[in-house]
C-alpha cells in the first residue's frame, strides 16, 4: 500500500475543510465538504495515474465528480450546492501554474510565462467545463428518494 496516496487524500480533505471555513460554510457541513474534496482528489489521481498525459481530462472528471456529489448533498442536506461544490474543486485549482506564470513574467521570460499561462488557463477551463456539464443536467436526476415517516 502506498501511504503517500492516503496522506495526499487526507491532506486534500483537510485543505478543503480549511478553505470551507474561509468561505463561511456552516460548521456542520465541513466534514461533507472535506469528503467532497477527497473524492475529487481521488478521481483526479486515478485518472492521471493511468493516463499521465491527460491531466486536463482528470481535472474535468474530478470537477464533474465534485459537482455530482455537491448536487446530491444539496438535496440531502437542503442547502445550496455551491456550499459543497466550490470548496470541493479547490484541490484542482492550478495555483502553482499561476504562480510560475507571474514569476516568469516578472523575470522577463515571456515564452515560459506563455506556456505556464496556457497550462493554467486550460486547467481552469477543464474545471469550468466539468462544473458546467453536470450543472446543466436536470435537478431531478440528483434527488434522493426519502422514506415517508
Amino acid at each position: 500500500m502506498n501511504w503517500s496516496i492516503i496522506i495526499s487524500m487526507l491532506l486534500s480533505g483537510v485543505a478543503v475543510m480549511a478553505f470551507s471555513v474561509i468561505f463561511n460554510v456552516p460548521r456542520r457541513e465541513l466534514v461533507f465538504c472535506g469528503l467532497t474534496g477527497i473524492c475529487t482528489w481521488v478521481v483526479f489521481t486515478l485518472i492521471t495515474h493511468f493516463f499521465p498525459e491527460a491531466s486536463n481530462l482528470g481535472t474535468f472528471f474530478a470537477a464533474a465528480t465534485a459537482t455530482v456529489i455537491a448536487r446530491i448533498l444539496s438535496d440531502l442536506r437542503r442547502l445550496p450546492s455551491t456550499i459543497y461544490m466550490i470548496p470541493g474543486v479547490i484541490p484542482l485549482v492550478p495555483g502553482l501554474r499561476i504562480y510560475f506564470t507571474m514569476f516568469y513574467m516578472v523575470n522577463g521570460e515571456v515564452s515560459n510565462a506563455v506556456v505556464a499561462g496556457i497550462g493554467a488557463l486550460s486547467t481552469a477551463g477543464a474545471i469550468a467545463m466539468g462544473l458546467l456539464v453536470v450543472l446543466s443536467l436536470p435537478r431531478k436526476w440528483f434527488s434522493v428518494k426519502r422514506r415517508k415517516v
